[in-house]
């Protein structure tokens, strides 16, 4: 999937690569943590993971992170129960030279160990991929609209120190 978001490259990449952050914004994840760092490439996440649920099912997984800063961001998860695999790719690219403006191209690939959850799922993937995106958008919306906020307020208090 591809989609046009309305924030920089950095700024869309950040939210990506902030794994330890998606409990407070992506539907269905209870807790997510960072398990470990690159320390020799500026501190980038390269373990993460994520509680899941819906309904009865919860699943706990773990994935190996590749990222490469305001570009991409790769997860394959190492250990599943639900799933034979599940893996993620964000990629993100300026728009036609608008810093204010990020394409990114969303793949999710994932196959269930049971096959009736598998079949069902070919008719979910769809939507299961727009409310991604459109967490992700929403969480991106509120943190320019909070930065757009604390301008506003530290103008406002330079003019009453005038």
């Amino acid at each position: 999937m591809t989609k046009i978001l309305h924030g920089s490259r950095k700024q869309v990449y950040e939210i990506v690569s902030q794994v330890d952050k998606y409990h407070s914004f992506v539907p269905f994840v209870e807790e997510s943590f960072i398990s470990m760092r690159d320390t020799y490439n500026n501190d980038l996440p390269t373990k993460a993971g994520l509680v899941v649920g819906w309904k009865d099912i919860v699943e706990k997984f773990e994935c190996d992170l590749e990222c490469i800063e305001n570009s991409k961001v790769i997860a394959k998860s190492i250990e599943l129960d639900l799933f034979d695999f599940l893996e993620t790719e964000w990629g993100f690219s300026e728009v036609m030279k608008c810093e204010d403006k990020c394409r990114v191209d969303f793949k999710l690939v994932y196959k269930f160990k049971n096959p009736l959850y598998d079949k069902l799922s070919f008719m979910f993937a769809p939507q299961v991929t727009e409310i991604m995106i459109g967490a992700f958008e929403k969480r991106l919306k509120k943190l320019k609209l909070d930065e757009a906020m604390m301008k506003y307020r530290k103008g406002e208090n330079m003019k009453t120190l005038s």
